[in-house]
């Protein structure tokens, strides 16, 4: 554990050497007779409180207790043994000093020690006989020598600590900044890893499916290879056109342009490429459709998608079948598992991305196997739109 500094290594050199330089025009106008002789001293205990007072301004940063004190102490002498405008002078910068750098709240007792002070100037004053003009004016000096620096190093102090809370408060709304940019980049970064997940997952998928059936086909005739590389080429291009739809978007980065703009009328479209890639899969409606918000329709068509998908991977059939209520609808897809099916390569980020989607709009979503069969189920509140 390392001790505290000394005083000395706390002194300012500054204060040390402006201290240096008061004494020195002090001492000069001392010399030259400049005070009031109230008492008959020799000229070199005219130093002393001169001395003690520059003293205080040595150490006025280093401990301003210390500096008011033997400021105090050499400015009571100074009233002794006869005024001198230096010794005020310097006085007040270590009245300053303590306002300014001491204990608050030893500064609230020296603003009463010096009102006090000059009440009692006043009526001392009073008592000496001192008309009107003369009461005033000794008021007037002292609160000049005694009011005026304390007053002035208070409102230093409080203009100093504003704008330590205004820059503090600026490196805090500069780091909440910095936060918020993050976590905006980060929405950014998943919400392209989501939507290129779920928009180039079901082209690869049927694909990789297809291109696995041929390799494992051997007696294959030439109408049936004609069609399943059709059928593969036709996944390939339309997963490209996706592809480089999504980058275009990304690029443009126009912010009325939604990233994806996939409706629910579009789901029989995708249930039939799903059918056509080998997939049984029964598709059904049930209630009217009424108007919905685009990111509720996107994210019925992505759950769809990716259920599906899911079902082409590891599944044998499939059924689909989206519900529209008063104030909600429902997606439920569900397909048998195929236990000998080839294991095809998986993130695991569908499911993932899936739920979040439907979290966001505020509904939940339940996956898991029922009986022999894999559910996915899905509510998303639509707030009774008509």
């Amino acid at each position: 554990m390392t001790s505290p500094p000394g005083l000395l290594s706390r002194v300012r050199r500054g204060d040390a050497i402006a201290a240096a330089l008061l004494f020195t025009v002090g001492a000069l106008m001392i010399g030259l007779g400049g005070f009031e002789p109230y008492r008959d001293v020799p000229l070199a205990v005219r130093f002393v409180p001169l001395a003690l007072v520059c003293l205080g301004v040595v150490i006025r940063r280093a401990a301003p207790g210390w500096c008011l004190a033997v400021g105090t102490l050499g400015f009571a002498a100074e009233i002794v043994i006869g005024l001198t405008l230096a010794t005020v002078a310097v006085y007040t910068d270590n009245l300053y000093s303590f306002a300014r750098y001491g204990p608050r709240r030893r500064v609230r007792g020296l603003v009463a020690a010096v009102v006090g002070g000059v009440v009692l100037l006043g009526v001392l004053s009073y008592l000496d006989g001192a008309n009107p003009g003369q009461l005033m004016s000794n008021l007037a000096i002292a609160a000049v020598v005694l009011l005026s620096p304390v007053a002035t190093g208070i409102i230093v102090r409080q203009a100093h600590d504003r704008a330590n809370l205004e820059r503090e408060r600026a490196e805090q709304a500069e780091g909440l900044a910095e936060v918020r940019r993050r976590e905006a980049v980060l929405r950014e970064r998943t919400l392209m890893a989501r939507e290129l997940h779920d928009t180039v997952a079901n082209y690869l998928s049927a694909i990789a499916l297809q291109s696995t059936a041929l390799q494992a086909r051997k007696d294959l005739d030439e109408a049936t290879m004609r069609t399943s590389v059709a059928a593969i080429r036709s996944s390939s291009v339309e997963g490209l056109a996706e592809l480089r739809r999504i980058i275009g978007l990304l690029r443009a980065g126009d912010e009325g342009e939604e990233l994806a703009s996939y409706r629910i009328d579009q789901v029989p479209g995708l249930v039939e490429r799903i059918r056509a890639v080998g997939l049984k899969v029964d598709f059904e409606v049930e209630g009217p459709q009424p108007k919905l918000p685009g990111e509720v329709e996107l994210t019925v068509y992505r759950l769809v998608q990716e259920a599906l998908t899911n079902a082409l991977k590891y599944g044998s059939d499939a059924s689909v079948v989206i519900g529209f209520e008063s104030e909600r609808l429902t997606v439920r897809v569900e397909n048998a598992l195929n236990r000998d099916a080839e294991p095809v390569p998986s993130g695991g980020a569908g499911l993932v991305g899936m739920t979040e989607r439907v979290r966001l709009l505020g509904g939940k979503v339940h996956a898991g196997l029922e009986g022999d069969r894999w559910m996915v189920c899905a509510e998303i509140p639509t707030g009774g739109i008509a």
